[in-house]
């Protein structure tokens, strides 16, 4: 890729350095399958604000189609929901309502009550 940053000397040690620390796709890994990361990818897209080096826990690496999966969407202008369950059948997307604390929950419920009632 010939775009900044990611012709740059520095961004090859970074991806490397990645692959080498999680050489498996995190996102599979989620779903219990076991796929080779082809791609080092920005957890927040640097065209809406990501660091162009950002920290290690600040990247993911990705099999090639997930990565393409989370790329469309983000050309898109689209969020990216992770789609599926774990291995022990929680949903991965994070703003799944499951994944929602009881005080969440019930806030979100009191809102809803509340506005029916006006």
């Amino acid at each position: 890729m010939s775009v900044w940053p990611y012709s740059t000397r520095r961004w090859e040690r970074v991806r490397k350095l990645k692959m080498q620390y999680e050489p498996l796709c995190q996102l599979c890994l989620k779903q219990g399958r076991i796929e080779p990361a082809a791609a080092v990818d920005h957890v927040v897209p640097i065209n809406r604000g990501g660091a162009p080096f950002p920290a290690l826990d600040r990247l993911m690496s990705l099999c090639a189609s997930c990565h393409n999966q989370k790329t469309r969407h983000e050309q898109l202008g689209e969020d990216y929901a992770i789609k599926g369950c774990d291995v022990f059948g929680r949903p991965l997307d994070p703003n799944h309502h499951w994944n929602k604390t009881k005080c969440e929950r019930s806030s979100h419920g009191e809102e809803a009550k509340t506005s029916r009632e006006g």
